[in-house]
């Protein structure tokens, strides 16, 4: 076992780490965590207008046109915010104009949707489809940016010109490169960027939208747990924002009244991986409860209230699952049993597929009827997973458990002794 934490410390840690480190995959996550507010509210409006009874549904159809502008004008928006975001942050690393960069991409990515020959801008890419175009232009926009700005190609005011206006005209040769590049693509050459990034992206998404491919993704987000580092930070910048599209196509489909075609979308990760914390830990918590070692029942008292919040970095490190080859076993058997057993489940229609983003935070229980839109079933799957995850952890922490009481044991021998010593000695 230590062979293999050598090898995958070794070989491939470093790799892992500069990928979660790099400024470009940093300014993607963080940008697209700004999305995530928009999208809870444009879930709430879906909620409201798809509310899965037939005397809500009847009830609420003459005024299902009204909520759909709050759908529209917020989860339909995340290309654009996600353009915004990204550049904004990703501008800010590199010491250039945030602002400035933040609204040249978006300028960029509008002219990407401009759709020949009536020239008019094509809105249905402001969503979760143009999301990925979005990434492309808020990247390509910041180095350019960038470059201009390093070699000095900018127009310089004399000093004690206020920020405001030295700060505008420092990017308006850069941006003015970029628009005019924008615009020469789209209109003159009528290139479709977003068709060529969708058919450049399609092996990652194919690849993801199956179960083989989100096993591989789980597997090896938490093997980076277990050493120790945040496995859902160093990936998320990768399958967030394929996921996040299927969620949206999922949303979009519900709202029209069709079959929801993604089973693999934003909010599946709560059926297993993010169950009270990632690694479906909450049933090891559970265990903790009732152990009979004294170390396990505090320290379980301790894990379960962040835990039910599905925050278990205390359990992580303070039982700890890193670097312990006991207990990672049903650490990466947990999330991918619950994660497989819940594809079949919303493959044959037993429960909702995920159709609305709620907060990481949300409790097991409430998060999987709020992730399928209010579907009581997928409520009573996770119910019947709180059972399953605490099935699955208990051989290996009944083993866990005796190594720990002959620690303690043997702890308050010494002390025994230590003390008998010093009685003896005064």
């Amino acid at each position: 076992m230590k062979k293999l934490f050598d090898f995958f410390q070794e070989k491939l840690m470093d790799g892992f780490v500069a990928v979660g480190e790099n400024k470009y995959m940093q300014a993607i996550r963080n940008g697209m965590m700004m999305i995530l507010p928009f999208i809870i509210v444009g879930s709430l409006f879906t909620i409201i207008s798809s509310f899965p009874f037939k005397w809500w549904t009847n009830l609420i159809e003459p005024y299902v046109k009204y909520f759909n502008v709050g759908y529209d004008l917020t989860f339909g928006m995340i290309g654009i915010i996600a353009t915004l975001s990204i550049a904004y942050n990703l501008a800010k690393a590199l010491k250039i104009d945030a602002i400035g960069t933040a609204i040249t991409a978006l300028v960029g990515f509008l002219i990407l949707q401009v759709a020949p020959p009536d020239l008019k801008i094509n809105t249905a890419n402001f969503g979760a489809s143009g999301l990925f175009t979005a990434i492309i232009v808020a990247l390509l926009s910041a180095k350019v940016i960038e470059f201009f700005v390093k070699k000095r190609i900018t127009i310089k005011l004399p000093t004690g010109v206020p920020s405001y206006v030295s700060d505008s005209f420092t990017i308006l040769i850069p941006s003015f490169t970029l628009i005019i590049g924008f615009w020469l693509i789209r209109v003159p050459l009528n290139f479709d960027i977003n068709a060529l990034i969708a058919k450049m992206i399609s092996p990652l998404v194919f690849g993801l939208d199956t179960l083989p491919g989100v096993l591989v993704l789980i597997f090896f987000t938490l093997l980076l747990w277990i050493c120790g580092i945040n496995g859902d930070s160093i990936f998320g910048g990768i399958y967030y924002p394929v996921m996040l599209g299927f969620l949206a196509e999922n949303a979009e489909a519900n709202a029209a009244g069709e079959a929801v075609p993604h089973v693999i979308a934003d909010g599946l990760y709560y059926f297993g991986m993010w169950f009270g914390g990632t690694g479906g830990t909450i049933g090891l918590v559970l265990l903790m409860l009732f152990s009979k070692s004294k170390t396990y029942r505090s320290l379980g008292k301790i894990c379960l209230p962040p835990g039910i919040f599905c925050i278990n970095e205390p359990l992580v490190f303070g039982f700890p699952i890193m670097l312990n080859p006991i207990i990672m076993i049903p650490y990466i058997l947990t999330p991918m049993i619950l994660v497989t057993i819940t594809y079949f489940l919303m493959s044959f229609g037993i429960i909702g597929r995920p159709i609305v983003s709620v907060p990481w935070t949300t409790p097991p229980i409430f998060s999987g009827f709020l992730v399928t839109g209010g579907d009581w079933r997928a409520a009573v799957w996770q119910a019947i997973e709180l059972v399953l995850s605490v099935l699955i952890y208990f051989p290996f922490f009944k083993v866990a458990e005796r190594v720990k009481m002959k620690e303690e044991k043997e702890l308050e021998q010494n002390e025994s002794h230590l003390e008998g010593q010093i009685a003896n000695e005064i």
